[in-house]
């Protein structure tokens, strides 16, 4: 090559050769400084390919080994709630059967109640408040929300859901209720009551009454304003010769009219014998009917045609108790007949008072005999109840005359026209709706106690799970309690039917009733009869409280429940596609719908009404289908638990409460519904263990899950590293050559680059 000074291509090479050295260098240099073999994709394309991908499964298998972590902490969360589910569940049964020692009272039993309660709500609690991060667990939430179109289907969410929309068709063919029915109520010994019978009038209350005698067969009439009424007498009662005798001729006791002077009460004693048609003496003494006063005894004669001689109108026949009439028609008037009676005989009259004809006035006739009093409405003050007292003189077989009295209080506004009888009842007698507990033979112990001294509560339990609390006091009467019972089937048992229900009225009012005359609507006089407005095993109920009370009351099942039997079928909504198909008698529909139970109200599919021929609930099913939307969205809990897609694990746990596990209506309260109620946890228990099991079995296999995805991860990162990260020894190696290299090239470079003075040597 000539020696050249304008191209040194000598230079030209060697310097070629420090590039190509430095390069080397440099990359071994990089290399050793980061300590990957593979820093830029140029530095192996194929290779850097592998490696991120490898990478990418390697942090997802980390991740995926956290998550699995995080899941098995909320699985030991729910199933550390469970297991304090199970306890409880345990205790309570543990209470069921202790409920079955011979020694308990109903009150002891109640008292184990008291805690089998105080155990539900907390397992309804823990349920609704187990939360993993704000996550429901144990309510259903985390597998699924759902949404009906009517509170009569409710969706009980067992797992992970088939969501969509689905329409629910039932019909039913109804069961029955249960029925109740009471022991007979009586008047206790030395008690005294009333019944009051009406037909449109304004009599509310009768006080007052503790001498009056039982057996008079008391009357009440009540004629409104149009109406007017003659003075009248007729025999109240006699014995002997008297207790026939037709009378008759009394005098009208016209000043009646007034509310000072209603009427008034002859009581008749024979002094001496008399044949027929003789004459006799006899004694008489009056009452007047609107003050009470009675008159001392007064002798007359009774003439051979059964009139009164020497009566006229100055008699001292008048004036007597306050009267201001004869009491006797007149001298001679045949009043008596001509019966023959003997010494002794006694007879009572009571002669009614003349009502008078001004507008809204009334007379109200006590008695078959008479006894009556005139009230005028108080037209200047129509929003006022008035209290009015009545006396009266009744006779019993003996011949003894009893006085009492009692009062009547009209309600406010003007009286109204109409018809009442009153019945005065006295010991043994079946109680009226007027009749107060504490006067029931009933609530009088054997110690002869009233078991009603002190306020007294008892508890119905009712077969849908609600509990009712109702108070007794010994004031209450039997209409107090008929209705505090019925308010409590409505308002605290949620027995009542539905507003919606055409006779929702007449069936709400008449969920207890109270016969009174023996017969009626085929129940015994006397009992109360008890029934909810709901079918089958929901319209069940159990009384607890005081045995004394529980006693008393005898509450009994005369009719017990039958389950109604519900066809269901089940379509997509939006299609139309037929879903399932079932029939049910314990209102839930299951393994129809993927992950979801379906609890239907019978009564849903039912029309109500109250039979008052047999004082029971009729139930007929509604024409047609019933239908409902139920809306389901999947709300599963998922774990990723793998680095790629579908490598996941559902963790969803499906509702566990009370009522999902069927003992939301479980009670300890008498002997028979505690032996029930130990079927129903030992299910219960089953359902829990259940899924307490497979929240163990996951977290078992999530463990399992985090080895592997550990192991894996360990294998790709040594795949990995293989791949990406530099051999130190060999590169060290080339770096020692490389930086050898780079010095001979650099040696050469300069040598290279004095040729060019090699020729202006030669110039010289």
């Amino acid at each position: 090559m000539a020696i050249s000074i304008i191209n040194n291509s000598t230079a030209i090479g060697a310097q070629s050769s420090v590039n190509n050295a430095n390069s080397s260098l440099t990359k071994t240099l990089k290399a050793l400084s980061t300590g990957l073999r593979i820093n830029s994709a140029s530095d192996d394309a194929s290779g850097l390919a592998v490696s991120e991908k490898l990478r990418g499964q390697i942090s997802g298998l980390a991740k995926a080994a956290t998550n699995s972590q995080d899941a098995i902490s909320m699985l030991q969360t729910a199933e550390g709630a469970m297991g304090s589910m199970t306890s409880m569940v345990q205790r309570i049964r543990e209470l069921a059967v202790q409920a079955g020692d011979p020694a308990y009272t109903s009150n002891d039993r109640a008292m184990l109640q008291l805690e089998v309660d105080q155990l539900k709500e907390e397992i309804d609690r823990v349920s609704s408040s187990t939360e993993f991060n704000t996550k429901k667990l144990l309510n259903g939430d985390a597998a699924a929300i759902w949404s009906a179109s009517s509170g009569d289907v409710e969706a009980i969410i067992k797992g992970a859901p088939a969501a969509g929309d689905y329409k629910i068709n039932y019909t039913l063919d109804p069961g029955k209720n249960s029925i109740y029915k009471s022991n007979m109520m009586t008047l206790g010994e030395g008690e005294m009551s009333y019944n009051i019978d009406t037909n449109g009038t304004s009599i509310t209350k009768f006080d007052n009454i503790q001498g009056m005698l039982r057996g008079s067969d008391l009357k009440v009439t009540v004629k409104g304003s149009a109406g007017t009424t003659a003075g009248s007498a007729v025999l109240g009662g006699g014995t002997g010769g008297m207790a026939g005798i037709s009378v008759t001729n009394f005098a009208s006791s016209s000043a009646a009219s007034t509310a000072s002077n209603n009427g008034y009460s002859i009581e008749i004693e024979a002094v001496g014998d008399r044949s027929a048609s003789g004459t006799a003496k006899i004694r008489f003494r009056v009452m007047n009917t609107s003050t009470g006063e009675i008159s001392e005894w007064e002798p007359a004669t009774i003439g051979t045609n059964g009139g009164v001689e020497g009566v006229t109108s100055s008699d001292t026949f008048k004036d007597l108790a306050g009267i201001t009439e004869n009491v006797f028609a007149g001298s001679g008037t045949a009043t008596f007949g001509t019966n023959a009676w003997n010494s002794g005989d006694k007879m009572l009259v009571n002669v009614a008072g003349a009502k008078t004809t001004a507008a809204n006035s009334a007379s109200i006739q006590i008695g078959s005999t008479g006894s009556t009093l005139i009230i005028p409405s108080d037209a200047a003050n129509p929003d006022t109840a008035t209290t009015h007292t009545i006396h009266t003189a009744q006779m019993d077989e003996a011949g003894n005359v009893y006085y009492g009295s009692m009062d009547v209080t009209l309600e406010k506004g003007t009286v109204t026209s109409g018809t009442a009888t009153i019945d005065i009842l006295g010991a043994g007698d079946v109680a009226s709706k007027y009749t107060k507990l504490s006067q029931l033979a009933q609530f009088t112990n054997a110690d002869g106690r009233m078991v009603l001294d002190n306020t007294q509560e008892i508890s119905i339990y009712g077969g849908n799970g609600n509990v009712a609390k109702v108070i007794l006091e010994g004031s209450d009467t039997i209409d107090d309690l008929k209705n505090k019972l019925n308010s409590a089937l409505i308002d605290q048992l949620k027995m009542g039917a539905a507003t919606d229900n055409s006779a929702a009225a007449t069936v709400n009012k008449n969920l207890v009733q109270f016969t009174e005359n023996d017969g009626t609507n085929g129940a015994s006089a006397g009992s109360f009869t008890i029934q909810g407005a709901v079918l089958g095993k929901d319209s069940n109920m159990t009384f607890v409280g005081d045995e004394g009370i529980l006693n008393a009351l005898g509450v009994t099942q005369i009719q017990k429940a039958t389950d109604s039997a519900l066809t269901v079928t089940v379509q997509d909504a939006n299609t139309g596609e037929f879903v399932g198909e079932d029939t049910i008698t314990d209102g839930r529909l299951r393994n129809v719908i993927q992950g979801v139970d379906i609890d239907i109200t019978p009564s849903s599919a039912a029309d109500i009404s109250f039979n008052t021929a047999s004082n029971k609930m009729e139930f007929k099913a509604k024409s047609g289908t019933n239908s409902t939307f139920l809306h389901i969205t999947d709300n599963a809990t998922k774990a990723a638990i793998g680095a790629n897609e579908g490598q996941t694990l559902d963790i969803s746990i499906g509702r566990l409460d009370t009522k999902s596990m069927g003992i939301d209506d479980v009670n300890v309260a008498t002997f028979d519904d505690a032996q029930t109620s130990i079927t129903k946890l030992d299910l219960a228990l089953e359902q829990i263990s259940k899924s307490r099991a497979t929240a163990g079995a996951q977290i078992n296999r999530l463990e399992y899950t985090i080895t592997n995805l550990n192991t894996t991860r360990e294998n790709m990162i040594a795949a990995e590293s293989r791949i990406r990260d530099l051999d130190i020894a060999t590169a060290s190696s080339d770096l020692a050559a490389q930086q050898v290299l780079m010095q001979s090239a650099t040696a050469m470079l300069a040598q290279a680059n004095q040729i060019p003075n090699y020729a202006m040597t030669l110039l010289a």
